[in-house]
């Protein structure tokens, strides 16, 4: 139960959720209007996020103002909403009940048996996974979703069961306040240093998460360096997974352009031959805690493997946005070295020749403290566009830019390395530069995908003129 908030009655309530366009905030609007409650919430811009809580009957107002708290019993808060905000202020104010999305989303899965998906990268696409196992294996859960899934609808669901599936955010150690039957662990890494001071703390929130409720267990990927060392810790069950390695294992891995094929070893039996339509040895890893979850509840396993053949991808992992003259266009959300890493290995096999990239770094502390680690992240490409730092919600750094990290690929890398001005100039470079066969990903969790549509844009204009 999330601190200080009484069993609700849904439909007694109006919650209003400020920064509701995020994706997670929108993700738990969703699920508290399925419930009866009435929602409302605000946002710094108006967007096809907003667009889609609007046709839920949720009312979306752009812009913050006070004016917008008539009538309001609880305010959803994330970390990144200032709390001297005149919103928030005005709700502190007024005795409106503050509530933190973290401990929100605890509330709402509270009464649930919950698997919560956490790590450094790869927490949205195994919790979607892991949900499409679960819903093609009949339990019909709950599902809320950090990105949006195209037979989602968006990047939630409301189920009858008593499962709840969430991804569960570390950058600001919300993932504290869930108490989850099942902890799922993808991997364990240095980020997020503007709330952690180091690797250290990190290694012992992840340890604090991965404490099981009663009766359930850890699920963890053991492939990467600290989740073994943590788990050493921990006093409930323990299931491990990874290549070649662990309690459910991957061996005889086959990669191919679209999706990945291996056989999954689990206590008392080998599954041949199981398919993951995704691409990657990561995305095989992600499906291993699927399997992993599944042999746990004893599903039916024929059930899960047709699952895991039929997901469908999350938006903005590896997502395939068009192709012209010849030209395929990629974008992936991969802002973290080891995630960028990852997604060019699978990249690379679906370009026939050429592989251009270009990266939007996001936020200065990252830049600055993942600067050497970014510097041989994007050896898989031919050609490097670099734009300006996506700042979020952070104010700069001085001395902080893009170039600190071209500078870094220089030194360590091996990959052409370009910095750009901004989004027109990279894409006008680009519209000239890529010929047929070549292929484009764009990576950044900012707006950096604009520019592979309007590459995609300029090249039709092009070839219709």
């Amino acid at each position: 139960m999330a601190e200080n908030i009484p069993s609700p009655d849904w439909q007694q309530l109006h919650i209003h959720f400020v920064a509701i366009g995020g994706i997670g905030m929108s993700a738990l609007a969703r699920i508290a209007v399925h419930r009866g409650s009435t929602v409302s919430g605000c946002d710094g811009v108006d967007g096809p996020v907003l667009d889609g809580l609007r046709e839920r009957a949720i009312t979306c107002h752009v812009g913050h103002s006070p004016a917008h708290l008539d009538g309001v019993d609880i305010v959803v808060y994330s970390t990144a909403v200032p709390l001297d905000s005149p919103e928030m202020a005005a709700a502190a104010e007024r005795g409106i009940r503050i509530v933190h999305r973290g401990s929100f989303l605890a509330w709402l899965q509270d009464g649930h048996e919950t698997v919560a998906v956490s790590g450094a990268h790869g927490k949205t696409t195994t919790t979607w996974i892991v949900a499409n196992a679960l819903i093609r294996a009949g339990l019909d859960p709950t599902v809320a979703v950090g990105g949006l899934v195209a037979d989602l609808d968006g990047n939630s669901r409301c189920g009858t069961g008593g499962i709840f599936v969430t991804e569960a955010d570390e950058s600001d150690r919300s993932f504290l306040r869930l108490s989850p039957k099942y902890p799922v662990i993808t991997n364990i890494d240095a980020d997020h240093l503007d709330h952690y001071a180091g690797i250290g703390e990190i290694r012992d929130a992840f340890a604090q998460f991965a404490e099981p409720g009663p009766g359930g267990a850890v699920i963890a990927c053991i492939d990467g360096p600290h989740v073994e060392d943590i788990l050493s810790g921990v006093r409930g069950r323990k299931i491990t997974y990874g290549i070649g390695r662990g309690d459910i294992a991957a061996e005889n891995v086959r990669l191919e352009p679209s999706r990945a094929v291996y056989d999954a070893v689990l206590p008392g039996c080998t599954l041949r031959d199981v398919v993951i339509s995704m691409p990657g040895v990561h995305n095989v890893q992600n499906s291993l805690a699927a399997l992993a979850l599944a042999h746990e509840l004893d599903l039916p396993m024929d059930a899960v493997c047709d699952a895991l053949a039929n997901t469908s991808h999350v938006g903005r992992r590896l997502e395939f946005r068009g192709c012209e003259r010849g030209v395929s266009v990629y974008d992936d959300y991969a802002h973290h070295p080891a995630e960028i890493a990852a997604t060019l290995e699978a990249a690379r096999m679906l370009a026939p020749k050429r592989l251009v990239g270009i990266f939007q770094p996001h936020r200065y502390t990252r830049t600055l403290h993942l600067q050497r680690e970014f510097g041989r992240a994007f050896d898989r490409l031919d050609l490097l566009l670099i734009a300006p730092i996506y700042a979020a919600s952070e104010p700069p750094i001085e001395g902080v830019t893009s170039a600190l990290i071209a500078r870094r690929i220089e030194e360590l890398g091996d990959v052409e390395t370009e910095l750009t001005a901004d989004f027109d100039t990279a894409a006008g470079r680009l519209s000239a530069d890529l010929e047929p066969g070549d292929t484009l990903i764009t990576l950044g969790a900012g707006d950096v995908w604009q520019v592979g549509d309007a590459v995609l844009k300029d090249m039709k204009q092009a070839d219709a003129a």
